[in-house]
């Protein structure tokens, strides 16, 4: 039989200690009651809550006091405690270990807190076990709260982060980042956005670690670090072009000579057009700082977008003008005249890491807003890609899940074809649905065609991992789509350089 949980409620005010106890006891766990701070280190001792809600209006002893007592008592060291407040003083309550909760309270995100802390002790317990290799859902437990333990625990190991087709690592020695990794990206900079996922898989080796140190700070300074520098970023970002968006310098421009480091790496990377997302892997410095200069050099006008459209160059090249207006006819056939059509593309894989992939490598793609609904709900259009005056392309996701299975039909009327990102069960699943059953074309990007896919009416390609080719590949399938072969798979490995 499962263990009961106990959480000591510390609070003067009884009406939200009544709502809160009956909620609490609604979900099975055991509530003491303290009205003061006196009190409350009194059960504390005695009974060794697994967790207290301290508010800030106890007397006698007032949050901070509580918590260092606490913490120099080998019984009660590990108790988390969760500050309660009306008014956070963000300055008086720095540095809180477990956070804070706010009142009047939201009981589902009392209760959804309370559960990731129990789930971040359970793990915290695995990591005292030297040899333990420990893995899980970065939306149970996050990195920071990852790191954070790895950091009181003095571990050292590796972590190694999976989302979609995104893989990155934390080398960690004696409780210290060390380095990271996350594709070309090493050290603080790949650190810093690896500490911004929101969601994926992780697994932590125990063990000696080799990688070359190329971070010099403590874990609180580091994870302190990274996410001032994620809500700066997060502040800049709508002010620039999207990711996939070419940049270049303005012509005829005298550059001062005696620029900052950062502002003439940038600088030197924009001799030449490129995009963005380019800028901020090539550039040695952290993304705030070349996002900084990024937004800078594009209010003075020194830097510009590629093409005066605005638009990505490279997306006016998916098709030749004649494959625009056949597409066009073929999109027109079943539907009344217009000047303008619209097509879907359908993108397969696996949650939000498959959607966020495209918004941020198919050329010249504009995002319905910087993080659209379909992101995270997977349903819905999440941008589209104007092919010519003519001619306009809708990304579109649907729930993979086969109770979403009734919506697939209705919503996928209009497609031109599919793009399968990841060869997960849901994402094949999806995509075996659109080749057999709704009859369009499949391009699989950077793996094996599925064996479920060979011999599908409109043909199953798969190309290299590289986006903007995957498109034009699923384009020209459209316009072509494969014979019906009996017993010959309709498999294409597609090279960089092809169309």
């Amino acid at each position: 039989m499962a263990q009961v949980r106990k959480i000591l409620i510390a609070d003067p005010d009884l009406e939200s200690v009544r709502a809160l106890s009956r909620a609490l006891r609604t979900k099975g766990y055991q509530v003491h009651y303290a009205p003061d701070g006196s009190r409350a280190l009194e059960v504390a001792v005695l009974r060794h809550p697994d967790l207290t809600l301290f508010d800030e209006h106890c007397r006698l002893l007032e949050a901070r006091t509580f918590i260092q007592i606490l913490r120099t008592n080998p019984r009660t060291e590990d108790i988390p405690v969760v500050l309660t407040t009306s008014s956070f003083d963000g300055d008086r309550y720095r540095g809180l270990r477990d956070g804070y909760l706010r009142k009047p309270f939201n009981l589902d995100e009392v209760l959804s807190r309370i559960e990731h802390i129990f789930r971040r002790n359970e793990a915290a317990k695995d990591l005292k076990v030297e040899q333990q290799e420990i893995e899980g859902s970065l939306s149970q437990l996050s990195i920071p709260d990852l790191m954070q333990l790895l950091g009181m625990n003095r571990r050292s190991g590796k972590l190694s982060l999976e989302r979609g087709n995104e893989r990155g690592e934390i080398h960690v020695v004696e409780g210290r980042p060390v380095n990271s990794k996350l594709g070309r990206v090493e050290g603080e900079k790949a650190l810093f956005r690896l500490l911004a996922w929101g969601d994926g898989t992780f697994t932590f080796s125990p063990g000696a670690n080799a990688a070359k140190a190329r971070i010099n700070r403590a874990m609180d300074d580091a994870l302190l670090e990274g996410m001032r520098q994620s809500d700066e970023v997060n502040r800049l970002l709508p002010g620039l072009p999207p990711r996939h968006t070419r940049l270049m310098l303005a012509p005829d421009l005298a550059l001062q000579q005696d620029q900052h480091p950062v502002t003439a790496q940038v600088v030197d990377l924009l001799r030449q057009p490129r995009a963005l997302g380019e800028v901020l892997d090539l550039a040695p410095a952290t993304d705030l700082e070349v996002l900084g200069v990024l937004s800078t050099l594009m209010q003075r006008g020194v830097a510009r977008l590629a093409d005066a459209s605005g638009t990505d160059a490279n997306a006016g090249e998916l098709l030749g003008a004649a494959e625009v207006h056949a597409l066009r006819g073929r999109i027109l056939r079943t539907k009344a005249p217009a000047k303008v059509a619209t097509a879907k593309v359908f993108v397969c894989g696996s949650g939000a890491a498959a959607a966020r992939r495209i918004m941020a490598r198919v050329p010249g793609l504009e995002a319905l807003s910087a993080e659209p609904t379909a992101v995270k709900s997977g349903f819905g259009t999440l941008g589209r890609l104007v092919l010519s005056e003519v001619l306009r392309l809708d990304f579109c996701v649907l729930p993979p899940a086969e109770a979403a299975r009734p919506l697939w039909r209705p919503f996928s009327a209009g497609a031109v074809g599919a793009l399968l990102l990841d060869v997960s069960e849901p994402a094949v699943g999806l995509a075996h649905y659109l080749a057999w059953e709704a009859r369009m074309p499949v391009v699989v990007v950077g793996l094996d065609v599925p064996q479920s896919l060979q011999g599908s009416p409109a043909g199953a390609l798969s190309v290299v991992d590289d986006l903007g080719e995957a498109l034009r590949a699923l384009l020209v399938q459209a316009l072509n789509p494969a014979p019906m072969l009996p017993g010959v798979p309709q498999v294409q490995r597609a090279s960089a350089s092809a169309g």
